[in-house]
């Protein structure tokens, strides 16, 4: 292992889902969001929290659709930076599917352009 390789971002922590397993309850240590112009609900969403055992976990959302953050859905980082990355990136590809087909999700061309300029602020 090289010294440069202790500061290289670590891969995710994905351990199989938890269908029965628990999800935040209260309010996530760290909300992104990215208003929608007309709506109550977000055009998109990221939500940070810290584990008991101090990794981090995220979930994302977008136009009011998603999932709450929590270990029952297995997805961990070492550092709030690293899970910020790893949820922002999965906004991306969501963004880029939203794009191809935006009818069927309800998202116009433009809002999908957004929520992908919104996730790779984050990058």
């Amino acid at each position: 292992m090289h010294q440069l390789d202790l500061f290289a971002p670590q891969p995710p922590r994905l351990e199989p889902v938890d269908p029965n397993g628990p999800v935040i309850q209260g309010e996530p240590d760290i909300v992104l969001r990215l208003p929608h112009s007309r709506l109550a609900w977000a055009l998109a969403e990221i939500e940070l929290h810290q584990h008991e055992d101090g990794r981090w976990m995220w979930a994302t959302g977008t136009c009011g659709g998603g999932y709450k953050v929590g270990p029952k859905w297995g997805k961990f980082a070492a550092t709030q930076q690293e899970a910020t990355r790893y949820a922002a990136a999965e906004l991306l590809d969501r963004a880029r599917r939203l794009a191809a087909s935006p009818s069927s999700y309800c998202v116009t061309k433009p809002q999908a352009k957004s929520i992908a300029d919104f996730a790779r602020g984050f990058l």
